[in-house]
């Protein structure tokens, strides 16, 4: 297994607000790239000497023109203030082939699949919004968006329109933290059990945002009995775990790797992962986020 490298030409920028915007992509040799609904692009630059990797969920349907991506400027993010700033229409991007495991793969059958959204984790349910909509099917759609306000709605425009166009198959539910609705404990079931059409125990939930906010939506639906086969979630910020005096250390040790047709032989330092230790031997594995969240290191 070799790493897929794009070579991805900037079609469009398009501003959705001042901290956030949309870019529209193509591959530069014309083809056509495979990708599924709620997957992620992983972008590589060359920032001061060293390579860095940012993934970004894609918010285009693959049946749209353009593959997209939606960025939100963060206030100590090196990659995201220079996309916003820099990135032109025309310019060309270097790039991971799509990837992830965020995917609606059943959606013919009768069944109700909630998909909660913080914030700028709309972005992959975007993509599967317009994607399974697109299509016949007999599941039914139940988006809960949380936003600090109105203003901060991201793709308000497009999810009226989606409402408007599938009425029978979709509902949103606005939650603004301004206001005494905002998601708690009780709201998760309450919404939950008023939104469901069919059996619950045949729903599929979807989460995406803050890790907070996904770790106690999921508590809830466990705590109500759902099956945690039937809860996906997106890490769309990966959290930076501090050390504490309770931090496991794992002693240095030698493992084999069989990658590309080779075995290597190789020390892994101590408190090191495998993935760290495979970079500095040259053993240039797939990655995205270095932090065992996007899977694609992932090896058996």
């Amino acid at each position: 297994m070799t790493e897929d490298i794009l070579k991805l030409k900037v079609e469009r920028v398009k501003r959705e607000s001042a901290d956030i915007a949309t870019f529209y992509l193509s591959a530069l040799d014309g083809h056509v790239i495979p990708y599924q609904a709620g997957q992620f692009v992983t972008l590589i630059f060359n920032h001061r000497q060293e390579e860095i990797r940012r993934s970004y969920s894609l918010s285009s349907s693959p049946d749209e023109l353009y593959m997209a991506i939606t960025i939100k400027r963060i206030s100590n993010g090196e990659i995201s203030r220079f996309m916003l700033a820099k990135i032109k229409e025309g310019d060309i991007l270097t790039a991971l082939a799509p990837a992830g495991r965020f995917i609606i793969s059943d959606y013919q059958h009768e069944k109700d699949i909630f998909l909660f959204a913080g914030g700028s984790g709309i972005t992959p349910i975007f993509s599967q919004l317009k994607y399974v909509l697109g299509r016949e099917g007999q599941s039914r759609l139940i988006l809960i968006y949380s936003n600090q306000n109105t203003q901060s709605i991201l793709f308000k425009d497009e999810l009226e329109k989606l409402v408007a166009e599938h009425p029978a198959r979709l509902t949103i539910i606005h939650l603004l933290s301004s206001e005494a609705n905002r998601l708690n404990t009780d709201k998760v079931e309450k919404l939950v059990k008023q939104h469901a059409h069919f059996n619950i125990t045949n729903a599929e939930f979807y989460l995406c945002g803050p890790f907070a906010y996904m770790r106690m939506i999921r508590f809830d639906l466990v705590y109500m009995g759902i099956e945690k086969d039937k809860i996906r979630r997106e890490n769309f910020v990966l959290e930076t775990v501090p050390v504490t005096g309770a931090f496991t250390s794992f002693p240095p040790r030698n493992i084999k790797i069989q990658y590309g047709g080779e075995l290597h032989d190789i020390v892994v330092g101590e408190n090191q992962s495998i993935l760290q230790a495979a970079l500095q031997n040259n053993i240039a594995l797939p990655y995205s986020c270095r932090g065992g969240v996007c899977s694609t290191c992932m090896m058996k």
